[in-house]
Order: C-alpha cells, then sequence, then structure tokens
C-alpha cells in the first residue's frame, strides 16, 4: 500500500474517491489517497481551523472491495502524523448508525462523543407568530439587519472570523448546503466593523436548517433574536411554509434553546441525535 498527498499532479487518479466540499485547490484543506498494484484504494480529506489548533476529518472513503483490510485505519494514522506538526486535536463527526466508522474511529484511539441535540419545528408555527414578530418590529431599533447575498467578502470574512473564535471552521465553501439568501447578520446601526450575531442557514429540499447562531457583545438576546427576526423574514421571501415544511436546529447553547422555547411558547423536545462526535488527542511535534 502507498499513502501520498492528493493534489494537481495526481488529482486525476483520485479524485473519484474524494468526498469533501472543497476546492481542488483550497489551501485549508489536507487530502491523502491510498493506491495499491495501480488500483486507487481510498482517500481521506482534513480541514483546518483558522483560530484553533484543530483538524477535522472531512471525508474519509475506502473503496468496497479494499474494505476491511487496514486501508481506513492508515489513512487515519497518517492524517494524524501529517497533521501532529500543527494541531493537537484531530476530530470527525459522522452519524451513529453507521457501525463500520465508530469501530474504526474507535480503533485509533478517538472518543466518540453523542452529538448535540437536534430540535425540529413546524416553520409555519414560526413564520405565524406574530406576537413575536410585532415585538421585533417596535424593540429591534437601531440594529442593522444583512444577509449574505448582499453582503461583500470583506464583510463576510468579518463573520467567518467571529465564527472562528467560536471553534467552527471559518470559510463559506465549508458549510455544506449554504444557502447565502437564508444566512443572516447583525450590525448594530451603520457601524459595519463587527458583527453582533450572524445565522449561517443550509437547506435540502423542504427543510431549512440553523446550522450556526453566535452572538458577541452586550445585548446578547437582543441580537439573536434580530438574526431569528432577519431570518423568518429571509425564509418568507423565500416562499415560505410552501418552499420549507420544517426547520431543524442543533442547540449548542442553552440560551438559544430558551430563546426558541420564549418563541414557541413552550419546553422543546430534542429529537433523537445520530451524530456521533469522534476526537482525538495528538502530541505536537518537538
Amino acid at each position: 500500500m502507498e499513502l501520498t498527498r492528493i493534489g494537481n499532479q495526481n488529482w486525476n487518479i483520485f479524485s473519484s474517491v474524494v468526498y469533501d466540499a472543497y476546492a481542488q485547490n483550497a489551501p485549508e484543506v489536507l487530502r491523502i489517497g491510498a493506491i495499491e498494484d495501480g488500483k486507487v484504494c481510498g482517500a481521506i480529506s482534513i480541514s483546518f481551523f483558522t483560530s484553533e489548533d484543530q483538524a477535522f476529518i472531512d471525508a474519509i472513503y475506502v473503496v468496497p472491495e479494499f474494505r476491511r483490510r487496514g486501508y481506513g485505519t492508515a489513512l487515519i494514522e497518517e492524517a494524524k502524523r501529517l497533521v501532529s506538526a500543527q494541531v493537537h486535536c484531530l476530530e470527525a463527526e459522522f452519524y451513529g448508525d453507521s457501525v463500520e466508522l465508530k469501530s474504526l474511529f474507535e480503533k485509533v484511539g478517538f472518543a466518540c462523543i453523542p452529538g448535540e441535540p437536534i430540535f425540529d419545528f413546524d416553520v409555519k408555527k414560526l413564520l405565524s407568530n406574530r406576537q413575536y414578530s410585532q415585538y421585533c418590529k417596535k424593540k429591534l431599533s437601531g440594529i442593522a439587519t444583512y444577509n449574505f447575498a448582499n453582503m461583500t467578502q470583506s464583510q463576510k470574512n468579518r463573520v467567518f472570523e467571529l465564527l472562528g473564535k467560536n471553534g467552527e471552521r471559518n470559510t463559506e465553501t465549508n458549510t455544506e448546503g449554504f444557502a447565502p439568501d437564508l444566512s443572516i447578520v447583525i450590525y448594530r446601526g451603520d457601524d459595519m466593523r463587527s458583527p453582533k450575531a450572524c445565522l449561517i442557514a443550509s437547506e435540502c429540499q423542504n427543510k431549512v436548517n440553523i446550522a450556526q447562531l453566535y452572538g458577541s457583545g452586550k445585548n446578547n438576546p437582543k441580537y439573536i433574536l434580530a438574526t431569528i427576526f432577519g431570518f423568518t423574514d429571509a425564509v418568507s421571501k423565500r416562499g415560505g411554509a410552501k418552499t420549507f415544511n420544517e426547520l431543524g436546529m442543533i442547540a449548542a447553547h442553552p440560551g438559544v434553546k430558551r430563546v426558541f422555547e420564549l418563541l414557541f411558547g413552550k419546553r422543546m423536545t430534542a429529537s433523537e441525535s445520530q451524530l456521533i462526535h469522534a476526537i482525538s488527542y495528538i502530541d505536537l511535534e518537538g
């Protein structure tokens, strides 16, 4: 078995087994391929956080005929070796019903932890909450709302800096199913130097997801509310319940969960999360 870095020189050979969402020459991703007797066996893709000492396994794939023969283990071990000079933590995320993946990650020293709870809502309920809408229009004066579809790249980069400080991968291409016209950024008045809150939305068929929701600075709940209000307005412009029949959100912070409980007027119950978070701490070289 030969393990090699995937780049321009061998892209045509390995492209059929690369399943990450990055451009071919993306500087923030490392790809490793496995080949034996002239046959491509698999590949792994690792992306790097810009503000944390972390790397993330975005995709790992082994051709079916080569599975259960140590190729997945070899790819992950090589990834750990190559990133050890830069980071101290390697992470991955996968669905819990993938028994083989869980076994593979545990075999190479990863701790596998259940992911955050996922909350599902009826879009009609969110859009028909008139009390919430009236409150926002009255109380959220002095707040400027933008969506990504109408922002400059420089403005977007400042938002990604905010996300990076919260441990998220902070480039636009890293968000699977990224929906620019549904993703919202909040500023205080005309001060565009630093975003006060942001909401990154993704969509798949008739479901819209709040993938990331963060606020910063004073009046955090106020900015979070403004962000959600801007999001509901954007969903309405896209057709509302005629386009989307379900809203999903990963509640990573109790405060965000509480905001949604206030909007819906009841305590929320999470659907069973199928995500598993795998994490391995590695020693820095030297």
